[in-house]
Order: structure tokens, then C-alpha cells, then sequence
């Protein structure tokens, strides 16, 4: 989408930036994996192919959540697990959350889509990222995260002091928001940083340490 010549001709017409500006198209996704049954519903008149299974709800409100965390993609631990460790390796965990009809806790995942020249990135418009005879290792050599590999370890850091181990006894949200500060010197506009950040000053205790109640993860309730 977001190399896309056409689409963003559209989004950049004098009309469009005058009412929304700096508009221009994103999609967001979000990727889980399990079980689904796929079926038909409808009547003789008209039928439709559906896939119901709790999995399917929780992609979408994966996707959905995309917007709450400023991210293009969300993976669910299952997804992750399903990954080499090279390309697990390109990945960095945003939270850790559980979601509507589940009381399991699930970690979140994402990869940070590295962005096109059309929007001042580093990703050139003659890249097929299509190309299905690529192995893993090429696509990614091609294709590399926005973020390095430091700015992921300072950011998995301060995910250890949010987080605090399996039962969050060991949390200091203090030192978390101290470097998920210095994440934000690297990466001023970083929605994963922003989104625990606000989650953080809303939760915590009144000197921002945290609360008795911290379970090492936090209900996902926005759709």
C-alpha cells in the first residue's frame, strides 16, 4: 500500500491534505494461529464462506490493536513460535496482554516495517517484496526492520522492567519508564514506547511505581 505510485497520488491531492494534513493509507494486520472451521451460512439465495473459531476472533482484534500500539503488524506468541530463530530474532515483544474471552496471558510481537522512500524511508519503490523464490535470509536482506538491533535490546530491557518476570513481582516500572524514555530520544514517534507509556502513567502508583496489583500483564479490552 504504502508504495503504491497510484494510491498515493490519491492521498496526496491538494483536496485531500487540505482537509486531513499529512493523510496518506496504512493497513495494519494481525497474525495468530490455530484451529478454524470452515463452513457456509446463507440460504439458497445466497452464501457466504465464513471461518468461525475463537482464533479468528483473536486475529481480529490483533489487527485492531495495530492502531492502539502504532504498529503495521501484531503476532501473537503462538505465531512467533512458528518462526526461525533468525527471523524471531528481527521480531521484539510489545506487551503482554490477555484479551477478551481468554484469561491466559499472551505476549505480543511485532516487526517494524521498514519504511518506503515515498514517505522518507530507506525502502526502494524497485524492491519486489512479492518475490516468492526468496528464502527467509534474502527476503530480510532486502527487507530489514526500521529499528537496529541495539534500539530492540533497549526496548526488550525496559519490556523486562514493565513486564517483571512470569508474575510481575519483580517489575520497577520506575527504571521501565526511564528507558522506555531513552527509546523515545531514538525513535521519537515509536508507538509501542508511547502506548506502555500511557498505559504506565494511568496504572501506576501515585510516585509511578507499580501497582500491588500487577500481574505481569494487562487485559487487551480496546477493540
Amino acid at each position: 500500500i504504502s508504495r503504491s505510485k497510484e494510491l498515493s497520488r490519491i492521498a496526496n491531492k491538494t483536496d485531500i491534505q487540505r482537509r486531513l494534513p499529512g493523510y496518506y493509507m496504512r493497513l495494519g494486520f494481525g497474525l495468530h494461529y490455530g484451529w478454524a472451521i470452515e463452513c457456509t451460512i446463507g440460504s439458497t439465495r445466497k452464501i457466504d464462506a465464513s471461518y468461525l473459531s475463537p482464533h479468528v476472533n483473536l486475529s481480529s482484534r490483533l489487527e485492531a490493536a495495530t492502531k492502539q500500539y502504532g504498529v503495521e503488524i501484531l503476532l501473537s506468541e503462538d505465531t512467533l513460535l512458528l518462526l526461525s530463530p533468525a527471523v524471531q530474532d528481527l521480531l521484539r515483544m510489545v506487551d503482554r496482554v490477555t484479551v477478551k474471552g481468554s484469561i491466559k496471558p499472551m505476549e505480543l510481537y511485532t516487526f517494524d516495517v521498514p519504511v518506503c522512500v515515498s514517505r522518507g524511508g530507506t525502502l526502494g519503490l524497485d524492491i519486489n517484496v512479492s518475490d516468492t523464490t526468496l528464502n527467509a535470509d534474502e527476503f530480510f536482506k532486502l527487507v530489514p526492520p526500521s529499528t537496529d538491533q541495539n534500539f530492540r535490546q533497549q526496548f526488550a530491557l525496559a519490556m523486562d522492567f514493565y513486564i517483571g518476570g512470569p508474575d510481575g513481582s519483580q517489575a520497577d516500572w520506575n527504571t521501565a519508564r526511564v528507558l522506555m524514555e531513552e527509546c523515545l530520544v531514538q525513535r521519537p514517534a515509536d508507538g509501542p514506547a508511547l502506548a506502555i507509556l500511557e498505559y504506565m502513567q494511568t496504572a501506576a502508583n501515585a510516585d509511578g511505581s507499580t501497582p500491588a496489583s500487577w500481574q505481569g500483564y494487562r487485559s487487551l479490552d480496546k477493540k
